[in-house]
């Protein structure tokens, strides 16, 4: 038992003995080492003098970009590229350096960063409850002489700091960048879908994503057709891409927006400059024999189809037809059926009679299951594969519940079914596609997954 005992005791021995040897290892405590620490990260982010150019990444992968100069009494000044406001008018507020699970850095009071994680999606435009998931409290990742990479704590956005230079912090503060954001406004002006830059004798198909703001640049024609995407931030007068479009010697990062000319279809003209040369933007008309630039248009209508067919769903329509420059031309909003009020146009292919083109309305209830009363056709549609054209055609009408004779329905229908019934489809986002209308370009319908 005694020599038992005597074990024990050299056992505690020996293991104090380590810790005191441990101890050694490093000169300063845990804590000491940990201050040191926060102190060199809150020397890199007050020692840009021209403070930091600022791009986060949301965690779906949309880029805001923002800019940021920090001081020694926990004081952060910032904009941000988020709307005309945020770019227009710096906005100061508060800032804190600590040691989280590890060395984050958190902006602890509203700011133009919080409005994107902000929950009320009338204030950001996102989901409710989630913003556009992003963050306020970053972990620090990595920090060198001119960058600091950082990851959100809650839903993972990414964001980098890169060292900002005079010209940059003087391309915020002259509001160039508010230029960039208020100029872009003119480009929705133009009544044509199509939208194509000229730049050094080449024509570049344009076509942007707002909702997760990336751009899709189109050139060349038939087997020589290609595109790039690319994210894209506004930036001095204009709009720039993170990845510049490289089309053999020619390199695109963006354009500078330098005035617009309104007029008819045919006439717009938006002057902008790419790499300090002068440039155009205009409004383009395809054609059957000469189909749009992106050679992803030739596929996007079989896909549009097989989405639908795959899970026996439909596309729905909120607004009808956009048609020149008016969201809801025909006011289709405005139907009702008998006491139902409209809910949406919906289009279901592959079904026993052909494709379902028709209207839903929604009893006076409100409630999602109280479908009520259907006009509305079957419908053919013949896919030229090596375009992607799209002949619609009515093949009947429901003789139950027919479309009104006038009014927004019937004109809706005669929308659809009009002239040549020609149209390219065109996958506008992850859950939109576009059916663009080839006799009138002006004239399109959103269709909308909600499956």
């Amino acid at each position: 038992m005694n020599k038992n005992i005597l074990y024990y005791l050299l056992a505690i021995t020996l293991v104090a003995s380590c810790k005191r040897d441990d101890d050694h290892v490093f000169d300063k405590s845990p804590d000491d080492r940990l201050n040191e620490t926060l102190k060199a990260y809150q020397t890199a982010i007050t020692s840009s003098p021209y403070g930091w150019n600022g791009n986060l990444f949301t965690a779906d992968g949309t880029l805001y970009r923002f800019y940021f100069s920090f001081n020694d009494s926990n004081r952060v000044v910032m904009y941000s590229d988020f709307d005309s406001a945020t770019s227009s008018s710096s906005m100061e507020s508060s800032y804190r350096l600590k040691a989280l699970q590890q060395p984050s850095l958190l902006f602890d009071s509203y700011s133009y960063i919080h409005i994107l994680s902000d929950p009320d999606a009338s204030v950001n435009g996102g989901s409710v409850g989630v913003g556009l998931k992003s963050d306020f409290e970053f972990a620090i990742d990595s920090v060198s002489t001119d960058s600091i990479s950082l990851t959100g704590r809650f839903n993972g956005s990414k964001l980098t700091f890169k060292k900002a230079t005079q010209a940059d912090k003087t391309i915020w503060s002259a509001k160039q960048v508010a230029n960039g954001v208020l100029n872009f406004r003119n480009y929705w002006k133009f009544l044509s879908y199509w939208k194509r830059l000229n730049y050094r004798g080449a024509d570049y198909e344009l076509q942007f994503d707002t909702t997760t703001k990336k751009v899709t640049v189109s050139w060349g024609t038939g087997s020589q057709a290609t595109s790039a995407t690319s994210k894209y931030y506004f930036w001095a007068n204009g709009v720039y891409f993170l990845d510049p479009i490289t089309n053999g010697s020619i390199t695109i990062p963006g354009f500078s927006i330098t005035g617009f000319t309104d007029g008819a279809l045919t006439s717009q003209v938006m002057n902008v400059t790419v790499n300090g040369t002068a440039a155009t933007i205009k409004g383009a008309v395809p054609t059957t024999t000469a189909p749009p630039l992106n050679p992803d248009v030739k596929n996007a209508i079989t896909r549009w189809r097989n989405q639908a067919i795959a899970g026996g769903n439909y596309w729905i329509s909120l607004n009808g037809f956009h048609k020149n420059g008016v969201d809801d031309a025909f006011n289709i909003r405005s139907l009702k059926n008998d006491s139902a009020e409209f809910y949406f146009l919906l289009y279901q292919p592959n079904q026993a009679g052909g494709d379902a083109f028709v209207n839903v309305y929604l009893d006076t209830l409100h409630t999602p299951l109280g479908l009520v009363g259907i006009n509305g056709s079957w419908v053919k549609q013949t896919i030229t594969k090596t375009t992607g054209l799209t002949r619609v055609t009515e093949d009947s009408v429901n003789s139950k519940i027919p479309w009104p004779a006038s009014g927004p329905a019937q004109q809706t229908r005669q929308q659809m079914f009009s002239g040549t019934g020609n149209y390219y489809f065109v996958q506008s986002s992850e859950i939109t596609y576009d059916q663009v209308s080839v006799d009138d370009p002006s004239t399109w319908i959103t269709w909308y997954w909600v499956f």
